[in-house]
């Protein structure tokens, strides 16, 4: 869940469970509806009939990714890295710049996780411990939706 407390005029701190973490809250909000339309953009691409889509995204200094799945009536597919290497480059660069919004690096977060809807609703949930939070993948029989999230 996300909660949101004033900061200031031009902040937000985020709660998240025990963990806080303040952003520029104009430059973040703008950041996080870029991800979205994004992520929208590029499932509406690929399938039109999805139901649900992950974006994950990973940061520590000096190195930084993400991954993707989406959901339709049949199942849940991953999204191709190679196929898809221009979004994922765009939603790349918004991640770092996501990640670079926090101005004390103590406090920026390990992974990123959104989650939108083929109605637009989207959440985005932040972890600032633990790397392999929310690891989006289908090997070893995982689902392929982020894992430890409860299904839609």
């Amino acid at each position: 869940f996300i909660q949101a407390e004033p900061a200031s005029r031009v902040g937000l701190i985020l709660v998240l469970g025990r963990m806080r973490i303040s952003m520029d809250f104009d430059k973040s909000s703008e950041i996080v509806i870029s991800l979205a339309r994004e992520v929208v953009s590029m499932v509406r691409r690929i399938d039109p009939d999805w139901t649900q889509a992950y974006w994950r995204f990973e940061s520590e200094e000096s190195r930084f990714g993400s991954n993707a799945s989406y959901e339709t009536r049949s199942g849940v597919e991953l999204v191709s890295a190679l196929r898809e290497s221009s979004t994922y480059s765009r939603l790349n660069d918004l991640g770092r710049q996501l990640w670079g919004a926090e101005p004390v690096p103590e406090k920026r977060f390990l992974v990123c996780l959104l989650i939108v809807d083929a109605q637009l609703d989207y959440e985005v949930m932040f972890e600032r411990q633990d790397l392999s939070k929310w690891r989006i993948t289908k090997l070893d029989g995982a689902s392929g939706r982020p894992a430890g999230l409860a299904a839609a």
